[in-house]
């Protein structure tokens, strides 16, 4: 049979090398000046000095060099001698005459930096210095540094100052993620806790997190997911661009222009995509070929401006406004799409030609310039009072309801806002 098991062990974690409670110690030596003032036999410490050099000048050796008896001044009977005529006893006090020996008020000695007193002396460590994390939310003119930092809350009002940022929901995720990958974490041993070393660039400012060409990839990635119809996700990658926007370090200026183009870019991507997803939720017909031709009018990628164009033209064949499919099918040979896409728009505009007529009246006129108000989807035409958001610039009606809210764009800024806008500066505030 086999033998019994052996009993069950609690397992425990290894004790720590080190137990004692006030570990590590630092061994300081004393100065030369401070050994005299740390007790009654500092003179005997201060071995190597002048005392040391004269111990060898004793009595002994002067006698024996020659100076004889002339030194021996027979003290033995020093009470009975007479004393000197007109001089008298003897004054020892080392005060008098003119050697200006009177008492000094020295204070208290455990008052001096180095905290030493006659009865022994202490040493008082040095005051810890500030950290890198502190520098960076003091001095740092960049949000992403305050984020760096930890300092959610001194981040929070450059974006608001900056951009006129009143949602900062969006950036819960990327504060985090900014935070976390600022600084590298080291664990020396078991029983001491983690060392966090920051990760700088120059000037040992906190390295970038968030760059350009990181976004550029994203933007890239959303471009497949808008081709290939996936608008609800392309939606939300174009809003996490533009909330990365503001938290992305740069170093020269045409590096600002580029974020200012991709903001751009990102807008009207977003404004675009809404108008497609409320498309699909639209049931009235008049209102889904309105959606589909301001869709058109979104500044796109060629590629995909031909795409909203094939889409328009064939909801407004098939709704019988063989204007407007007429007018979608120019616009898109214009573009020079492939040519089995030439051939089919060349025949909607000849059927549309041979009957123009409109089934019903649409609010919309390509020949008049106007914007989407991202509020309510409706165009606004030139000459018609317009508010911005404060961050993205999307437009909307000067309306009162529309004056101070959050925007429907990015999530992120203030619909008729001030702000200042993306700055041409470093971290110290030098231009770029």
């Amino acid at each position: 049979p086999d033998p019994p098991p052996p009993p069950p062990k609690l397992l425990s974690p290894p004790l720590p090398i080190m137990r004692e409670s006030n570990w590590p110690l630092l061994t300081v030596s004393k100065g030369t000046f401070e050994r005299p003032l740390n007790g009654p036999d500092a003179s005997a410490a201060a071995a190597g000095g002048f005392d040391t050099a004269m111990a060898d000048t004793d009595d002994g050796d002067a006698k024996a060099s020659g100076w004889g008896e002339d030194l021996d001044l027979n003290l033995t009977g020093a009470d009975e001698l007479p004393a000197a005529d007109g001089i008298g006893d003897l004054d020892l006090d080392l005060g008098g005459g003119g050697w200006e020996t009177e008492e000094l008020d020295l204070g208290d000695l455990s008052a001096l930096p180095g905290g030493a007193t006659t009865g022994g002396g202490y040493y008082v460590a040095p005051s810890v210095g500030q950290s890198l994390s502190a520098r960076w939310s003091r001095d740092s003119r960049l949000a992403a540094d305050h984020v760096a930092a930890g300092s959610f809350e001194t981040a929070m009002q450059l974006l608001h100052r900056q951009f006129g940022i009143i949602s900062f929901t969006p950036f819960k995720s990327l504060f985090l993620a900014i935070a976390d990958a600022s600084h590298a974490i080291a664990a020396p041993m078991a029983s001491a806790p983690p060392l966090l070393s920051p990760l700088v660039r120059a000037d040992a400012w906190p390295r970038p997190v968030i760059s350009l060409p990181s976004l550029i990839d994203k933007l890239k990635g959303n471009y497949t997911l808008v081709t290939t119809g996936k608008f609800q996700e392309a939606l939300d990658g174009f809003v996490e661009i533009i909330a990365a926007i503001a938290l992305c370090v740069v170093d020269t200026r045409q590096q600002v222009g580029e974020l200012k183009e991709l903001l751009r870019i990102c807008r009207e991507y977003v404004t675009g995509l809404r108008l497609e997803l409320a498309r699909k939720q639209t049931s009235e017909p008049k209102r889904i070929i309105e959606l589909a031709a301001y869709f058109t009018h979104c500044n796109l990628q060629p590629a995909h401006t031909m795409l909203s164009l094939r889409s328009a033209m064939t909801l407004a064949f098939k709704a019988k406004l063989m204007l407007s499919a007429a007018s979608f099918a120019r616009r898109l040979l214009e573009l020079n799409p492939k040519p089995e896409i030439a051939t089919q728009a060349r025949k909607v505009v000849q059927l549309c030609d041979a009957s123009p007529s409109e089934a019903f009246s649409l609010d919309y006129d390509e020949r008049n310039p106007f914007v989407v108000c991202n509020k309510t989807l409706t165009p606004v035409y030139r000459g018609t009072a317009l508010l911005s958001c404060s961050y993205c610039k999307a437009p909307y009606y000067a309306s009162p309801e529309h004056k101070g809210a959050l925007c429907s764009t990015c999530g992120l800024g203030e619909i008729g806002g001030e702000s200042v806008g993306m700055y041409e500066v470093d971290a110290e505030g030098k231009p770029l």
